[in-house]
């Protein structure tokens, strides 16, 4: 996992972070590319840092992306607790980006 601290994001970019996507936040940069990141939190001190999760080519995956990262950052016992928390998180998402 290679982490970064969270003012390397060069003040170029276009910063889209929402409460509803924590701990993810999209950024876009001046040729029009996007990198979805991960705040973390690491070690005694509590040091901020963030993790790039990829870089999608349109915002419509950078969404998508962070949908998946977070119904894949739990653990479930049954299939319908999976496909229901999808449901969630998808649902939450469409209301805000519609």
């Amino acid at each position: 996992m290679s982490l970064r601290r969270p003012d390397s994001i060069s003040a170029t970019e276009t910063k889209i972070a929402d409460p509803i996507l924590e701990p993810y936040f999209v950024t876009k940069n001046s040729a029009g590319g996007f990198v979805v990141y991960e705040n973390v939190v690491k070690g005694s001190n509590k040091t901020k840092y963030i993790r790039t999760v990829c870089y999608p080519s349109t915002f419509g995956r950078a969404i998508k992306v962070i949908a998946e990262e977070k119904l894949n950052s739990n653990s479930y016992n049954s299939l319908e607790k999976y496909i229901n928390s999808w449901d969630k998180i998808t649902t939450n998402f469409e209301r805000i980006v519609g």
